[in-house]
């Protein structure tokens, strides 16, 4: 599950670009918090970007597309949260 995240953070990455360099740098960063294996403090960090790109995404035809990709991002994140991470080392 974590490599079908990874490459769906990694689209969105690219499909933000076309919007909102900000909002492509958010989705960026994203991205690298998953590429290792994400404790359960990093993908809640992870789950607030995510909500914050889609508050702040513009309205329109392309955004609309962007949000499918963003939704379909954000179940994936919010099944890997639900499936007992081990919580972030102290």
């Amino acid at each position: 599950m974590l490599d079908e995240t990874t490459i769906e953070a990694r689209r969105l990455a690219a499909s933000l670009r076309s919007i909102d360099a900000d909002l492509a740098e958010s989705a960026h960063a994203v991205l690298l918090a998953l590429e290792p294996t994400p404790d359960q403090d990093t993908l809640m960090g992870c789950a607030d970007t995510l909500e914050t790109i889609e508050q702040r995404l513009p309205p329109g035809a392309l955004a609309a597309l962007v949000r499918l990709r963003l939704t379909r991002l954000q179940g994936l994140v919010n099944t890997m949260l639900d499936n007992d991470l081990p919580p972030t080392a102290a």
